[in-house]
């Protein structure tokens, strides 16, 4: 199966601003023989103009009417960001505004050098993306560091096979078919405990709300789901599926899981979307004859499925999906972005030759196909970018196919991924920002 990679939250989201230069139109040399013939008169003129225009202004936006009229636009508009923001998990909580302001002042506190970052304490066992910077798993610890490359926080861990998932501030490490687990941000522990059996698979969303699957002797699978403080929020068991994955919205308030099944002799692999504390099943979304690998949410709204042989996007809110088949090409390597897009690198041939990149949205529509004479072991898509790791280059394309431009990295570069709009090139025990 291709190797799988998921965008974090901080490195999701990494959206660029661009800012229009204005730029003043040329004075043209027969209006300045005119101005220069009328003289104060046109002056005057045009200063006469201007106060009548203002005076009408003025007494337009005294009028009473107009006035409440521009100050129930405002509290709408006020409402209507503080209803997004909601929505999307924001916590106005006292303790979240100090965890926030801790977290900026650890950020503005970094130190260190800079890229490229030369780690210590064992090799690189994952990299994801947090608010402002990126978060980098060893064998013996977690290291953030923010966009120029300097460390913002270490904390060491002794799980025998550690994993990890980030989601904007938070950091969740736990140890994969172990038991124990912690909950971080940069300001410090959450909390931090024990599973009542391994742990199989874990995710964590921009709430703070995080979920692990576990399993038992019996092949009892359960789901739990805990707040940032370690407080459970919702459980489910089930003894039909043997799960694959599971994922969180970014609000913290749906969960998904995609698990395994066979009826018949043949395979189903299953995505069952759950409501955080809700007694039933959402949605339930089956696959015959594919394997499902790896599920993440798009938002709130659709979950996006990645399988050996299609690609599907599942909504929450109704019964639909949404489906792209690999006609038969094998997945090399995905990329989802913030907004939803995917990138799948495919090929006719077993080894990954002559791969090419095809870009589709929630609505499996292709929006940009580009063909390759090489192999390419890993995709990263930012913003318009698709950028594409061939062994010891790394070429970076626009939706449109063209190429924008190349870069040279080591020839053990093992991943990319772009975080604070900036690209890195991830090695055995480096990371690199090649621009």
């Amino acid at each position: 199966m291709a190797e799988n990679k998921k965008s974090g939250s901080g490195a999701g989201a990494r959206k660029k601003r661009h800012t229009a230069v204005r730029t003043g139109k040329p004075v043209s040399a027969s209006m300045t023989s005119a101005s220069a013939k009328t003289g104060k008169t046109s002056t005057a003129s045009v200063s006469g103009g201007f106060r009548k225009v203002t005076r009408l202004f003025r007494k337009l936006v005294g009028g009473s009417h107009v006035m409440l009229a521009l100050k129930g636009l405002s509290a709408v508009a006020a409402l209507l960001s503080l209803l997004m923001l909601v929505i999307a998990g924001a916590d106005f909580r006292p303790s979240a505004i100090l965890r926030g302001a801790k977290n900026k002042y650890a950020f503005t506190h970094a130190s260190g050098d800079g890229f490229p970052v030369e780690l210590s304490g064992g090799r690189i066992l994952g990299v994801s993306g947090v608010t402002k910077g990126i978060a980098v798993l060893t064998s013996s610890r977690c290291t953030v560091y923010d966009g120029k490359g300097r460390e913002v926080t270490v904390a060491n861990h002794m799980f025998s096979s550690p994993a990890m998932k980030s989601a904007d501030s938070y950091v969740l490490l736990y140890d994969s078919m172990g038991k124990d687990y912690v909950l971080r941000t940069l300001s410090g522990v959450m909390c931090k405990g024990t599973a009542d059996n391994s742990i199989l698979c874990a995710d964590v969303s921009r709430s703070g709300n995080f979920a692990f699957v576990t399993t038992s002797e019996t092949n009892n699978v359960r789901l739990v789901v805990c707040s940032s403080d370690g407080s459970v929020l919702h459980k489910w068991k089930s003894v039909t599926y043997k799960i694959a994955d599971v994922a969180l919205s970014p609000s913290g308030k749906y969960v998904a899981v995609c698990g395994y099944s066979t009826r018949d002799g043949v395979l189903y692999s299953t995505v069952v979307i759950q409501q955080v504390g809700g007694h039933a099943n959402l949605r339930e979304y089956s696959f015959e004859n594919t394997l499902i690998a790896d599920i993440q949410f798009d938002g709130n709204t659709h979950v996006a499925a990645v399988g050996d042989d299609l690609a599907a996007y599942l909504s929450v809110k109704n019964e639909q999906k949404k489906v792209y088949g690999y006609g038969g090409r094998i997945l090399n390597c995905y990329d989802l972005n913030q907004d939803g897009d995917m990138a799948l690198v495919l090929s006719e041939y077993s080894d990954g030759r002559n791969a090419t990149v095809t870009v589709i949205n929630d609505e499996c529509t292709e929006k940009s196909v580009i063909a390759t004479s090489m192999t390419s072991p890993y995709v990263d898509l930012d913003d318009g970018r698709i950028n594409l790791l061939f062994q010891s280059e790394v070429c970076c394309y626009n939706f449109k196919g063209e190429l924008l431009e190349q870069k040279t990295v080591e020839a053990d570069c093992q991943s990319i991924v772009t975080s604070g709009g900036r690209l890195l090139a991830r090695g055995v025990m480096y990371l690199n920002d090649i621009g």
